[in-house]
């Protein structure tokens, strides 16, 4: 993973310690998240709230998803660097 250290001088994502910069390194590998990985592996239940903290600096686009019953948001960063 070849990306700065720290983003925009507010973000670590080498040795992340905030849920926000957690989601953010996540989403630099992975380019998208679920609600459910987010609980899964780092036992966020809030999601939708980090994520609209980190709109305020970086691209992140909502897709709404149904599934039979199922309904969940896919948040894919677009981040070039």
């Amino acid at each position: 993973m070849k990306h700065e250290r720290v983003i925009k001088g507010l973000y670590n994502v080498t040795s992340p310690k905030t849920q926000q910069e957690h989601i953010l390194k996540y989403l630099l590998k992975n380019k998208s998240i679920t609600s459910w990985k987010a609980i899964q592996k780092f036992r966020i239940t809030r999601l939708s709230a980090i994520i609209f903290k980190l709109k305020y600096h970086f691209d992140i686009e909502c897709k709404d998803t149904k599934a039979g019953k199922i309904h969940f948001t896919t948040y894919t960063l677009h981040y070039d660097k």
